[in-house]
């Protein structure tokens, strides 16, 4: 028969073994990161290290998350000289030009997590919501600008890696798509869209 030293052994080992468990659940994720953007539309095409984000991430359920990332992002082109016709074709001016792109998205997130007990916690998700865009161009002394929101749609993949059993700082690997219906009629631009890879710190509990 098992004496009571190996019983209370047994239990003991069985709450530290649940006490764990419920530790390396997550809770809630609070993260900042660095993002580097490459635009595929034709005012720019330039990459950009500028670029960055803030999320909150509530875990509903152990694989699931909801919450809301704020991002921002800043591209910069120079185009040699050219030239380039009014709306309606009646003037025209041949010069060379600075470009700038600052992107606002706010966005709503859902992820799907494939696993989150070990070191890397790969996910899948989406952000929609809103994007402020602002479009310029710098002519020597002048300058033309055009601004506005439109619809944003954030697919993406990562992976949080965990730094340890008890630590609850976790870095933020991920990559993914941004397409928005930002528009100018004043550069003759139908939407913004743009990849991103970032890479970032977050803590949780």
């Amino acid at each position: 028969m098992m004496n009571m030293k190996k019983v209370i052994s047994i239990v003991a080992f069985m709450c530290i073994t649940v006490s764990a468990l419920q530790a390396q659940r997550l809770h809630n994720l609070y993260g900042l990161s660095w993002e580097v953007g490459f635009p595929t539309g034709d005012f720019v095409s330039k990459p950009s290290i500028l670029g960055g984000k803030v999320e909150y991430r509530h875990f509903v359920k152990e694989h699931i998350s909801v919450g809301a990332t704020l991002g921002w992002n800043n591209f910069e082109e120079y185009v040699p000289r050219k030239t380039y016709e009014n709306q309606d074709q009646t003037s025209a001016i041949t010069t060379d030009n600075q470009r700038f792109v600052f992107s606002l998205p706010i966005t709503g997130d859902f992820f799907y997590y494939f696993g989150t007990h070990g070191k890397f916690v790969p996910y899948a998700g989406i952000g929609l919501g809103g994007q402020y865009a602002a479009h310029k161009a710098y002519y020597n002394i002048y300058v033309t600008d055009d601004k506005g929101w439109g619809f944003i749609a954030r697919p993406q993949i990562g992976t949080l890696v965990n730094l340890g059993v008890t630590n609850p700082a976790k870095l933020i690997l991920a990559a993914g798509y941004n397409y928005s219906t930002n528009k100018s009629d004043v550069f003759r631009t139908e939407n913004f869209q743009n990849f991103w890879l970032s890479l970032g710190i977050s803590f949780t509990n």
